[in-house]
């Protein structure tokens, strides 16, 4: 046991003495890890439950699992500062976890993952419609080629022979939850100016966890003990990747730390080849090679034009 607290407490020594940026990548790419693992346990407990049982289930063991820290960590102060904020982002997390969940059970893993990562696409757009920020020519071109990725991926030859109709209703729901998603990263940008990670997270937990509640009930199978397992682990790891990720973005800018977020896509193709013989497909894998061209210039067109913005002399 001493060796073991010895071992953990070099290598948080170790992490402790690590520039900002790589840390932000080391905890991103935990993180990263954790989305994907619960991505295949919910494909795999969703061939048999419905996918409002699973999140309420998930958000209780969330709940259980981050109560202690945020007790720990608030000192007294549980109130949440931006209750708008806190209300949109929550209602945009519950509209997202229905849409992404029921694409991931619905679609092969690796091309539920890969719709996800259009959520770049409509960051842009939203900071052109809330913030007003101004989107040149170039990231007009890169949102029209990464749009092409997405036809690609929805199969252009079956568009083709059966029309828009013949597109599959949960590309777009991954589409809606790509989009929320975005939204709601819009807003915790935000919003962590004035809360504290687990606290967002974990009365996020709740709200949704209750308003899924009435759904679940009409949709509740009886479930095995190994379901039951699984639905704790989901649990488990939900709570520490999305407070990691929270924790990555307060390390480093967002823009910087996107890129490595496309690990998911090479995780998730192999858990899905390993888990359920899925292998993606070669519309998938030029879509996701089109798309990541696309939102990679974006992110990367962002931070030069951030950096630009900085380095612009004060106007009086």
């Amino acid at each position: 046991m001493t060796s073991v607290k010895h071992t953990i407490s070099k290598a948080l020594t170790a992490f402790d003495g690590m520039p900002s940026f790589l840390q932000a990548v080391l905890v991103m790419f935990i993180a990263m890890i954790g989305f994907t693992l619960q991505a295949g346990i919910v494909k795999e407990l969703g061939q048999d439950l419905h996918v409002s049982q699973i999140i309420v289930i998930r958000q209780a063991w969330m709940i259980v699992f981050l109560l202690p820290p945020m007790l720990k960590s608030a000192r007294g102060d549980l109130k949440i500062h931006r209750k708008d904020l806190f209300l949109w982002r929550a209602f945009f997390t519950y509209l997202s976890i229905l849409a992404g969940f029921t694409a991931i059970i619905q679609l092969p893993l690796a091309t539920a993952t890969t719709m996800s990562f259009t959520r770049t696409f409509f960051l842009t757009i939203f900071a052109v419609l809330f913030l007003k920020e101004a989107v040149g020519m170039r990231r007009i071109g890169a949102l029209v080629v990464g749009f092409i990725g997405v036809l690609i991926i929805a199969r252009p030859s079956e568009l083709l022979a059966a029309g828009i109709g013949g597109i599959d209703q949960n590309l777009l729901l991954a589409l809606a939850g790509a989009a929320l998603v975005a939204a709601n990263q819009t807003i915790v940008r935000v919003h962590l100016r004035y809360d504290r990670p687990t606290i967002i997270v974990t009365y996020q937990a709740i709200i949704i966890g209750l308003a899924l509640v009435p759904l679940a009930w009409i949709n509740w199978k009886p479930m095995t003990l190994g379901q039951f397992g699984l639905m704790a682990l989901i649990g488990v790891l939900a709570s520490y990747a999305q407070w990691l990720m929270l924790h990555s973005f307060k390390r480093a800018e967002a823009t910087a730390l996107a890129p490595f977020d496309y690990l998911r896509l090479v995780l998730s193709a192999a858990l899905g080849w390993y888990m359920f013989n899925e292998w993606p497909d070669v519309y998938t894998w030029i879509g996701a090679a089109i798309i990541f061209a696309s939102t990679f210039y974006i992110m990367r067109r962002e931070a030069k034009l951030g950096k630009e913005r900085k380095l612009q002399p004060p106007k009086y």
